[in-house]
């Protein structure tokens, strides 16, 4: 089977009181844009949040809720910084939870706007991107993996940054969740392979792929090299610390691991920094997980703007 690449728009919610399309933002890479007025600066968080343990509906929404205050917290669960909310597993029947969600609705754009819109045909579950409405979305397509049995996809958004300023850039952001178990082991090779180049792009400047990558097989540790793609997490300067993102919420047949990850294109417009865990040993109210996976957060910084700090920081 081939992959499918199936255009999509992302949904915001008006002041009409409805969910409508959201226009997409303008872009040239030719023309001149003042300064401040595009982001130099990109917060990404991705989170698998589990669709398969009971009560999926309220684990959503505590999903949601840390999010809003703990994910920005200098933000205090008000509007957020310019960013991406990568989420993976959002199970079809809990799509009416996200979108009723007052933080959503007042600052977020929602891609794909439903679990038909873009999603293969028969997942019960899937990948959904939250971006922030502060962030200049232009486009945004979803790939139906054809190597894979579960359905799965890579949900791809572009957004402007502001560059070398006064001209902007476009950067990709992929969310994906690879085929899973020992025998996903060649699928996630070829899906990873394909998402690499939508990810070198002509008209990118730099690429980013975020998600659940089911990284349990000796080939998965090889496997953005094998792409030209980074580690972000290994590139980071205390490499010691933990990094395991799964297999304790609860203990599994499988060794805990690092099954989530941030990779990204040798950096011709960004750097990468702050990379580090989200909700670990999270749990609900009233007892439970929210779900078997932790969370990744980075920062996303235009590349002019890190090298002023780098000068800013030998006076």
């Amino acid at each position: 089977m081939t992959d499918s690449i199936i255009p999509i728009r992302a949904i915001w919610f008006t002041t009409s009181g409805q969910w409508e399309y959201a226009p997409p933002a303008p872009y040239d890479s030719k023309a001149s844009y003042a300064a401040g007025t595009l982001p130099t600066s990109l917060s990404l968080v991705t989170w698998n949040v589990d669709f398969a343990a009971p009560h999926p509906k309220p684990r959503l929404k505590a999903a949601l809720d840390y999010l809003q205050f703990h994910a920005f917290p200098q933000f205090n669960g008000g509007q957020p910084p310019p960013c991406l909310i990568l989420l993976q597993e959002i199970k079809a029947e809990a799509f009416d939870v996200l979108l009723a969600h007052p933080w959503i609705r007042a600052w977020f754009m929602v891609v794909p706007g439903s679990a038909e819109d873009g999603w293969p045909r028969y997942a019960g579950y899937g990948t959904v991107t939250l971006v922030a409405r502060s962030a200049p979305l232009t486009g945004s397509l979803c790939v139906h993996f054809g190597e894979s049995r579960m359905w799965r996809n890579a949900l791809v958004t572009d957004v402007v940054l502001g560059g070398a300023e006064p001209h902007a850039y476009i950067l990709r952001v992929a969310n994906t969740h690879l085929e899973s178990l020992p025998e996903g082991t060649p699928r996630r090779v070829v899906q990873m392979r394909v998402i690499a180049g939508l990810l070198k792009d002509a008209k990118v400047l730099d690429g980013i792929v975020c998600g659940d990558m089911n990284a349990i097989a000796p080939s998965d540790e090889t496997i953005a090299e094998a792409n030209g793609l980074l580690d972000a997490w290994e590139q980071r300067q205390n490499r010691d610390e933990d990094s395991t993102t799964w297999g304790y919420q609860p203990r599994s047949r499988f060794p805990p691991g690092r099954l989530d990850r941030i990779l990204h294109t040798p950096s011709k417009g960004v750097r990468i920094k702050d990379v580090r865990r989200l909700a670990v040993g999270l749990e609900m109210p009233s007892g439970g997980w929210v779900s078997d996976h932790y969370g990744l957060a980075c920062q996303v910084e235009a590349l002019h703007m890190a090298l002023q700090e780098a000068e800013g920081g030998k006076e």
